[in-house]
Order: C-alpha cells, then structure tokens, then sequence
C-alpha cells in the first residue's frame, strides 16, 4: 500500500456510512414545492399546508419551507398585500427582478433590488414578522428573499 492511500477500519467506514443517513434525509424532506392549484385574482394559487395557520388568507402571502406561498399572487390596483413569516427564521421581501432560475435545484442565480420595497422580516411570533405593501399602479411586481436564493416571487396587479 502507498503512503498515501488510507483505509478505514470496519466501524469507522460504518459509522461514516450512518452519518450520511441523516443528511440525505435532511435534503429529501420538506424541499418539495406545493403542487399549484387554479385560483381566482387574489386568491392563493397553491395547495394549502395542513396546518391551517400557515395557510394565506386574502391577499396574503406566508413565508414557509424557503417558499413564498403563493408564489405568484394576483389583485387588483389599490390593494394591499401582507406577508407573513411562517418560519422561525427571518427572511427579507425584497423588490427587484431575479432570474437565471436552475431547473433542478430552484436556486436563483441573479437579482437586483429596485429600492420599491425592501423589508427585513422578524421570525414567526416576533414583533415585525409581517409587512404590507400597497399596490397603486398595475404591474408585474418581481421580489425576493435577498439570503434565501430558492425564495422568489411575483405580484401581479391588474388595473
């Protein structure tokens, strides 16, 4: 044998092999995204947790599993949108086009904020884990979660 090259006695090689258990497990759970689901403007266009209090209301969006849910949310001029933390992590809505979106992770290689919006959101149950933003013109409104690269969104409002 070289000198280089090592070998692992039969509990280490075990034991490295049970260590990478919990993570695979870690990466398989809770990443999936809702399915989507049809919906009137403003009405949510995912399927709802099981946990009632994570699900949106009316023109509300919640933050939950490093998703927006809906991610896409549409209503009419003159509305005002709430987004909530569902998450005991803090996360930030951030307006600005994000883009370069990888097919097989969701991670999002590019952003750019445009200083329309752009709040720091306290973890779930703190004080400031809520934001509400008003929308006076039609658009399409693109914002993100400036830490969390899987977390993009749209705001569509119709005139």
């Amino acid at each position: 044998m070289s000198p280089t090259t090592r070998t692992l006695r039969p509990g280490r090689a075990r034991l490295a092999g049970l260590l990478m258990i919990p993570a695979a497990l870690l990466v398989l759970s809770g990443c999936a995204a809702p399915a989507p689901t049809e919906g009137a403007p403003g009405q949510q266009s995912e399927s709802a947790p099981a946990d009632e209090s994570l699900a949106p209301g009316e023109n509300e969006v919640i933050t939950i599993g490093l998703k927006f849910m809906p991610e896409t949310i549409t209503v009419p001029v003159g509305t005002t949108v709430t987004w909530r933390n569902g998450e005991t992590i803090g996360h930030t809505i951030t307006s600005g086009a994000w883009g370069d979106v990888n097919e097989s992770t969701g991670l999002r290689g590019s952003q750019t904020a445009d200083g329309l919006f752009d709040h720091a959101l306290a973890p779930k149950g703190q004080e400031g884990d809520t934001f509400t933003f008003t929308f006076d013109e039609a658009g399409e409104y693109p914002y993100f979660c400036q830490p969390h690269l899987t977390m993009n969104a749209m705001v569509i409002v119709e005139g």
